[in-house]
């Protein structure tokens, strides 16, 4: 969804308070509603005597290298703002760009795998929203930690072991937290927009 900056009096200027506590409610109802719009998110196998793995199956993993990418790729775009950013502003595009490093490195962690490689073409779609000024960052910002959180939910439907759809449930969370405070700070009140996702998942695998 695009954002538009909207008419505003108050200061929109941001702390570390803000980030938390703005998002918590907002972050929970926007995973919670994306969660029941796909039933088959955290479905048990039909077979009640099949169980899901512990931890990520091979399957898994090639799903999330993939995913490592998507995080680093967040992370970079984030630090390419605070390039531009100064004081509270920069402060909390610090705490996104590094909840998405933990989000790669969590990731790797559970996988063996590494977490260098950004993906570089998804860094390049949204590079110039994130290096424009205030307004067209947060649409920026928003608009991908929209995509991002459809995209976990979409591939949680997707892993074979607990460990895989627990983790990137909890990355999604934080993403629609991430995605509620940036619509605030440009200003939208639409509780369809604080609270929807009309963002279409990535298809990983075809290089997003």
């Amino acid at each position: 969804m695009d954002l538009e900056p909207a008419e505003r009096d108050l200061d929109t200027s941001v702390s570390r308070r803000s980030l938390v506590t703005l998002s918590g409610a907002a972050g929970l109802g926007g995973l919670a509603a994306a969660l029941l719009l796909d039933r088959t998110t955290l479905a048990l196998p039909a077979d009640d005597e099949v169980e899901r793995p512990n931890v990520p199956t091979d399957a898994d993993v090639a799903l999330l290298s993939q995913v490592i990418g998507l995080e680093l790729a967040a992370s970079e775009l984030y630090r390419l703002k605070l390039e531009s950013a100064d004081g509270d502003l920069a402060v909390a595009v610090g705490i996104m760009a590094e909840n998405h490093q933990a989000y790669a490195q969590a990731v790797a962690g559970a996988t063996g795998l590494s977490a260098q490689s950004a993906n570089e073409s998804l860094v390049d779609a949204s590079r110039a929203g994130f290096e424009g000024s205030d307004d067209e960052f947060f649409a920026a910002a928003h608009a991908f930690e929209q995509t991002a959180a459809a995209t976990h939910t979409a591939l949680m439907g997707q892993y074979e072991s607990d460990d895989a759809i627990a983790l990137t449930a909890s990355i999604a969370l934080t993403e629609v937290r991430h995605a509620t405070v940036l619509a605030d700070l440009l200003g939208v009140s639409d509780l369809d927009v604080l609270f929807g996702n009309d963002e279409s998942a990535l298809s990983l695998g075809d290089d997003a």
